[in-house]
């Protein structure tokens, strides 16, 4: 808007002469529309102070030229007024104009900016930077107040320490239990292997017994019938000692006829000798079975009683005995079957025991692993309050002034700017130059830091274009630009900085100046008026 059209003046002497504009500043493009280069006006129209008609405003000659015009003036105006349009016509048809849009915006690095926001609320306690400086990844730009977080740390540390000597403790109580566990399995493993050993021992002593007992039975029978055969020897030898009484009577017989015979020597007296050696042998033979039959008769059975006697003694005391080793393999199997049973209870209270401390040990190990997990959330917290800088750059904004002040979370504290991301202008432009508005239209960028009067305009080339509006309070519905930047095109070597605000003249279209002309005729007729 620097010229504006100047208004059609009346000759001030004769209020009936025009005075046109020249041809230079008839026609100029604003806003992207060809419009008549009119001259603004100065002031409010007001009436000429009355003036001495008598004192010229210009020189005489012209003076005389406008009171008394030559007969030719008419026709050198008019040939002039025709060469004037015939040349205004031609440069109007031949001459284009450019259609601009105007976005307004400021340089951001390309991408976006990293924005650093505390995660929970807290207090500023130290601030490390201020807006321009130059940080580096992890840099801390701010710190918040870690008095609560810490505390936090050492009540979850102390608990996690309680924790781990607590299953420390049921730990050893647990492998105690189970040294307590294998010693008494070894102790009842032990005394069943002693006890099932004497009962092994007793049930052996029992068949040895019991074959003891079969064979003492079988001699038992044996020497009863043997006994039975001697009671019959007393009869036997009766028997016989009846008949050598019988022979020995014979014998005297005998004796008694041959003396008669041998006295009278009819027969030899050796005849005789021999009936009495006869006679002799046979007394001495019963005095012989007498004195050996019953001696050894009655031997023979009082050894025979006395056999049986023993033999029936000692079956008496073998099946004492084979009883007693009956009862006594009964006590040793019930005394297995109680200590089987105590070692099962032992074994179950040891388990049950084992158990519950496996039980104590797990509430434990989650309660240690959830004090852990607290323990690393709380460390996470108070890394979260110191406020890094996640990127190596610039500090382009920071919205912090002093310590003490309270943060929320999401707010935004700084915007860092990444070092040796190339600058783009993000522009603003008005819902109505934005129509013919595409990604690869040229644009010229003025920067309100660098005048373009000194260091000319930068070029530039529309990147992004937003596919949908939003509304701006003051500029209305508005499209959202990325503009990037051609350095090359100024004329001085620049350094630009994140933040700088700047114009960018986007060349939408050239036309011709005609129809930039006729456009508002044409508007006219298509809206149905009659030229």
């Amino acid at each position: 808007m620097e010229n504006l059209p100047h208004p059609i003046e009346r000759d001030r002497e004769t209020n009936d002469g025009l005075s046109l504009p020249s041809p230079s500043s008839s026609r100029e493009i604003y806003g992207g529309v060809a419009s008549p280069s009119l001259p603004s006006p100065t002031g409010f129209p007001h009436p000429a102070p009355a003036l001495d008609r008598e004192t010229p405003a210009w020189s005489s000659p012209l003076q005389t030229l406008l009171d008394r015009p030559p007969a030719t003036f008419p026709l050198q105006l008019l040939v002039g007024g025709t060469i004037f349009c015939i040349a205004f016509g031609a440069w109007a048809w031949f001459a284009q104009v450019e259609e601009v849009g105007k976005a307004v915006g400021k340089l951001v690095p390309e991408g976006e900016t990293y924005k650093i926001q505390p995660i929970d609320a807290g207090k500023v306690s130290r601030i490390e930077v201020k807006e321009g400086d130059t940080v580096k990844a992890g840099q801390i730009i701010a710190e918040l107040d870690t008095t609560l977080a810490l505390k936090e740390i050492e009540r979850l540390e102390q608990s996690l320490n309680a924790g781990g000597i607590e299953r420390t403790r049921k730990q050893g109580l647990l492998e105690q239990l189970n040294l307590q566990g294998e010693t008494r399995q070894a102790i009842a493993d032990a005394e069943e292997g002693a006890a099932r050993s004497a009962i092994d021992l007793a049930r052996a002593k029992l068949d040895t017994t019991r074959q003891l007992l079969l064979e003492q039975e079988r001699q038992f029978s044996a020497y009863r019938a043997r006994y039975g055969q001697l009671q019959a020897l007393p009869e036997k030898a009766n028997t016989r000692l009846a008949q050598l009484q019988r022979e020995r009577q014979a014998n005297q017989e005998r004796i008694a006829r041959l003396e008669p015979l041998a006295a009278d020597g009819a027969i030899s007296r050796e005849m005789l000798f021999q009936a009495e050696q006869a006679l002799r042998d046979t007394e001495q033979k019963i005095t012989l079975s007498q004195l050996q039959d019953v001696n050894s008769t009655e031997d023979q059975l009082f050894q025979a009683t006395r056999s049986l006697q023993d033999l029936d003694t000692r079956i008496t005391e073998n099946r004492g005995e084979l009883a007693k080793t009956y009862q006594e393999i009964r006590q040793l199997q019930a005394e297995l079957t109680r200590k089987r049973g105590e070692a099962r209870a032992a074994r179950l209270d040891n388990e049950r025991e084992k158990k519950q401390l496996q039980l104590d040990i797990a509430k434990l190990d989650a309660s240690i692993a959830d004090t852990k997990t607290q323990l690393a959330a709380a460390r996470t917290k108070l890394k979260d309050r110191y406020l890094r800088s996640s990127v190596e750059g610039t500090v382009l904004t920071l919205n912090l002034k002093n310590a003490g002040e309270v943060l929320q979370p999401g707010q935004t504290v700084a915007e860092i700017a990444p070092k040796g991301v190339p600058l783009v202008l993000k522009a603003e432009l008005p819902d109505r130059e934005a129509g013919f508005i595409r990604q690869g239209l040229s644009a010229r960028l003025k920067f309100d830091a660098f005048p373009y009067q000194d260091y000319g305009v930068i070029g530039g080339k529309v990147t992004t274009i937003s596919a949908d509006s939003k509304f701006d309070q003051t500029r209305g519905e508005v499209y959202r630009l990325e503009i990037s930047l051609d350095p090359k095109t100024s004329r001085k070597a620049l350094h630009f900085k994140p933040g700088q605000t700047a114009t960018a003249e986007i060349l939408i279209r050239r036309r011709r100046v005609v129809d930039v002309l006729l456009e508002p005729f044409q508007k006219l007729q298509k809206d149905g008026l009659t030229l």
